[in-house]
């Protein structure tokens, strides 16, 4: 099974400004920032990340905690700031980048949004050398390790067996194609997988949960997706260009979703592609997968 990361661009978080009555300070690293993560729930924390100097620009990502062990923060930190902050300040502008909250002066704190339930992340926050738009790591690098609660199950829906099936292929791109069943006014479930090909067993791990994977049914209570917190999801190629996915995942809002669908595993040359789960506009604080 193919199991490369996508960086995910862009991953929803309302950056909005909050007080803690108590919080666990420090991080690993420079000593240059604090950073604290507090509130921590399933798929949610918030964070706070002080730089000793207010007036030094900063940028923050959030990694998943396997790849800091595999890489060390220091690649993180240089990847990051390569493949994002710099491309982006070149294209946009530093003040853009700063307006959107990918490059900061001063106390940030915020609520992080989308995460997966039961995992590991790490929040790294480094200094920026910046003149006019051109931007290059600084040499202070700190990080903070926190994982999120479990998500445990309220109750059980079955959907049966899903119509409406479609294919995107992003194997070129990133190793993952998007696999889903939609019918406007009832359902749409929408999977994000890393794979090569169309068989085999797959959980939330295989899966990007943050935005690209989610779960909408008519009587869920809200018009917005939800995103996916576990999975246990099986993938058997079919007869000719299709394959069959069947299982369950665990939405956010505790419910678990059973069920089956037939997709094609060729693209339709007039199919538009579909967009991320559908939620309120929000500003950015960044989670990475490398």
């Amino acid at each position: 099974m193919n199991v490369m990361k996508k960086f995910f661009a862009f991953v929803a978080a309302a950056l909005v400004a909050f007080s803690f009555s108590s919080c666990e300070k420090g991080a690993s690293g420079s000593a240059f920032f604090k950073i604290n993560v507090t509130n921590i729930e399933a798929t949610s924390a918030q964070a706070e990340v002080i730089p000793a100097d207010t007036t030094v620009y900063y940028t923050v990502a959030i990694y998943y905690a396997e790849d800091l062990a595999k890489y060390g923060a220091d690649t993180l930190a240089l990847d990051w700031v390569g493949s994002r902050i710099a491309p982006y300040a070149e294209q946009y502008g530093v003040s853009t980048l700063v307006q959107y909250g990918l490059i900061n002066q001063g106390k940030m704190a915020g609520e992080i949004n989308n995460l997966s339930a039961n995992s590991d992340y790490v929040i790294i926050a480094m200094t920026l050398n910046v003149n006019g738009d051109v931007v290059a790591l600084g040499k202070e690098i700190s990080y903070k390790s926190f994982k999120t609660k479990d998500v445990p199950v309220a109750s059980e829906v079955d959907l049966g067996a899903l119509q409406g099936g479609g294919f995107e292929d992003y194997r070129d791109l990133d190793g993952s194609y998007v696999a889903y069943a939609t019918d406007e006014a009832t359902y749409d479930v929408t999977l994000n997988i890393y794979d090569d090909d169309f068989s085999g067993d797959y959980t939330e791990a295989d899966l990007e949960t943050s935005e690209y994977s989610y779960i909408w049914t008519a009587d869920c209570g809200s018009e917005y997706g939800m995103t996916i917190a576990k999975a246990q999801l099986k993938n058997v190629p079919g007869n000719g260009n299709n394959a069959n996915i069947s299982g369950w995942v665990v939405a956010s809002n505790g419910i678990k979703y059973k069920f089956s669908f037939t997709y094609p595993t060729v693209e339709s040359a007039n199919a538009p592609k579909k967009a991320a789960a559908k939620k309120a506009e929000l500003k950015p604080l960044q989670v990475v997968r490398k």
